[in-house]
C-alpha cells in the first residue's frame, strides 16, 4: 500500500485564476534552442524560463543547435526540446502569429504528453500576454484575428520520421522484456541451484571431474538462453498485436538483454548460496522481484516517484536494461548513446559474481 501511495502521489490543483499548473513531474529537464536572436525571441524564451523554474515545472537549459538537444534527449538527459526557430520575431512584430517546435521524449508516453502539455499551456500564457500589449497600439481594421487568439502556436516535431505519438505498449514492450529476462535468469539459476542442492544431484556434480565454474557456467548460459527467448517471444507478440515497432539495432537489443541478464546471474546464485532450500529460495527472489518491478520504470514512468525512491528504483540493474531497450527499440539509439546504461550493467555484473563465486565455493563445502 505505501509503494503504491509513492507511485500515484496526489497532483497539484491546476489553478486557471492564479496561473498556477499542476503537475505531478516536477523539474523535468529540457532544453531551448534559440534561432531567432530577435527582442521577441528573446523575451519570449526569459519568460518561458521563468514561468517554468517559478511553477516548478521544467528544469530549463540552452542548446546551441538542434543535433546537439537531439542527442541529448536520445541519451536520456533530457525530456523534450523547444526550438524557437527563425523569424520569430519578425512574425509578432508584424502581427502575424509564431510558432515554436517541440520535440519530445517520445520513449515514455505519459511523461511525453505531460512534457508537451505543460509547454502548450506555457506558451499560451506568453501569447496572452503578448496580444494583450500590442492590440491596443493596433488599427483594428490591420488587426490579425488569428494573432490576437492565438499569437504563438506550439507544433510538434517528431524525433523519428513516421514516429508521430509512441503507444503505451510501445513503452511496455522494452520494460517486459528487461523484466523477463532479468527476472527470469534471477529465479531460474536460484530455483535450480537450490532444487539440485535439495534433491542431493549437486553433490554428484560436485564430485564429478567438472571444475565448479563449467557448473554455474553452464547454468547461467541455459538460463540466459531461455530468457533471450522468452524476451523475444515478448516483442514478437508485441509488434504481431499490438503495433510495437523496432528502430534500432537487434544486435544491440541482444547485448542489452544478455548483459541484463549477467547483471543478475550473481545475486540469483548468492541467494542459492544463502538459502537452505528451494522454498526459502523462491521466497527471497520474489520479496526483490515485486518491489523491482514497481519502482524500476517497467509499468510505471519513474519520474513519478518521490527522489528518494527514485534512487531506490535506479539502484537496480532492471531500470539500466529497460532505459536502454525503449532507447534502442524506439528511438534508434547506438551504442554510444547507451554507454551509461551499458557500463552500469558491467560494472553490476562484475561485483555480484566476485561475490558470488566464492561464497558458493563456501556454501558448496558445508
Amino acid at each position: 500500500m505505501s509503494m503504491f501511495g509513492y507511485i500515484y502521489p496526489p497532483v497539484p490543483k491546476s489553478n486557471p485564476n492564479t496561473g498556477t499548473i499542476g503537475t505531478a513531474f516536477p523539474n523535468l529537464p529540457v532544453s531551448i534552442v534559440q534561432m531567432d536572436n530577435g527582442m521577441y525571441a528573446n523575451s519570449v524564451a526569459a519568460e518561458f524560463v521563468h514561468l517554468s523554474t517559478q511553477q516548478h515545472l521544467f528544469a530549463v537549459s540552452e542548446s546551441a543547435n538542434y543535433q546537439t538537444a537531439r542527442n541529448q534527449l536520445v541519451q536520456g538527459n533530457l525530456k523534450g526540446i523547444i526550438v524557437i526557430p527563425q523569424g520569430f520575431s519578425s512574425a509578432l512584430a508584424s502581427g502575424q502569429p509564431a510558432t515554436v517546435q517541440v520535440t519530445v521524449d517520445e520513449t515514455n508516453p505519459t511523461t511525453a504528453s505531460v512534457v508537451q502539455s505543460e509547454i502548450s499551456t506555457i506558451f499560451s500564457a506568453i501569447g496572452s500576454n503578448i496580444s494583450a500589449q500590442n492590440i491596443r497600439s493596433m488599427d483594428g481594421d490591420r488587426v490579425n484575428p488569428e494573432f490576437v487568439t492565438q499569437p504563438i502556436s506550439v507544433t510538434q516535431t517528431p524525433l523519428i520520421s513516421g514516429l508521430s505519438s509512441a503507444s503505451s505498449f510501445q513503452f511496455l514492450a522494452p520494460g517486459f522484456m528487461a523484466l523477463t529476462v532479468i527476472t527470469g535468469s534471477l529465479q531460474g539459476v536460484a530455483t535450480a541451484i537450490s532444487r539440485e542442492k535439495e534433491q542431493g544431484t549437486m553433490d554428484g556434480l560436485l564430485v564429478s571431474p567438472i571444475p565448479h565454474q563449467s557448473i554455474i557456467l553452464g547454468k547461467v548460459a541455459a538460463q540466459t538462453v531461455r530468457g533471450l527467448i522468452q524476451g523475444f517471444l515478448i516483442l514478437g507478440l508485441s509488434m504481431l498485436l499490438f503495433g510495437v515497432r523496432i528502430y534500432g539495432s537487434p544486435i544491440i537489443m541482444v547485448i542489452i538483454m544478455v548483459l541484463g541478464t549477467a547483471s543478475f546471474v550473481g545475486v540469483g546464485i548468492i541467494m542459492t548460496a544463502v538459502a537452505p532450500d528451494q522454498e526459502t529460495a523462491q521466497m527471497m527472489t520474489m520479496l526483490l522481484q515485486f518491489p523491482m518491478m514497481f519502482i524500476s520504470g517497467i509499468l510505471f514512468p519513474i519520474e513519478q516517484l518521490p527522489s528518494w525512491l527514485q534512487l531506490i528504483g535506479k539502484a537496480f540493474p532492471l531500470y539500466y536494461a529497460a532505459d536502454a531497450l525503449r532507447k534502442v527499440i524506439i528511438l534508434n539509439a547506438g551504442m554510444m548513446a547507451i554507454i551509461p546504461d551499458v557500463l552500469i550493467l558491467l560494472v553490476y555484473t562484475f561485483l555480484t559474481m566476485t561475490v558470488a563465486l566464492p561464497l558458493f565455493e563456501k556454501a558448496m563445502r558445508r
